[in-house]
């Protein structure tokens, strides 16, 4: 159960930081740390491991941003990436990121988390049924990639 709250968490704030970035622009690891202290002083202490977490997703979301987004823009019918609102970008990325090059072991934990945070900052049910189905789209080609190279 820790594992979980830590990893959820920092996804928490990586949404945020995510989408201030596509907002605004800059370094994503300085945004990061704004919204980690911004995190501290308003909702209390973080662990490290929570903070290590983020940090390593927003090395990798950075260093594949463009792959990132080239994935969600084959998965995207009749949309482009940039035409999405910033929020919803930031969860796909995010998503995204988690579901295919990260090594967690708890894939199903990414979609329950991304679609927690939809539930809590975008209230709209057409948003979370869009977000689950781009980011299963993007898992089970995943897995099809998966199975034919094992």
């Amino acid at each position: 159960m820790k594992n979980r709250k830590y990893r959820k968490k920092a996804r928490e704030i990586l949404f945020r930081a995510l989408y201030s970035y596509d907002i605004r622009g800059g370094d994503l690891l300085d945004i990061l740390e704004e919204h980690i202290e911004d995190f501290k002083k308003n909702r209390g202490k973080l662990s490290k491991r929570t903070v290590e977490y983020a940090y390593s997703i927003a090395k990798g979301i950075q260093k594949h941003l463009n792959e990132i987004d080239k994935i969600i823009n084959e998965h995207l019918k009749g949309w482009r990436i940039e035409r999405l609102g910033f929020p919803e970008r930031a969860l796909l990325r995010l998503g995204t990121y988690e579901l295919v090059f990260s090594d967690i072991p708890d894939k199903g934990r990414v979609f329950i988390d991304i679609l927690d945070l939809v539930k809590c900052y975008l209230t709209d049910e057409d948003s979370l049924k869009f977000i689950n189905g781009v980011l299963s789209g993007i898992y089970k080609d995943i897995l099809a990639i998966k199975e034919e190279t094992d």
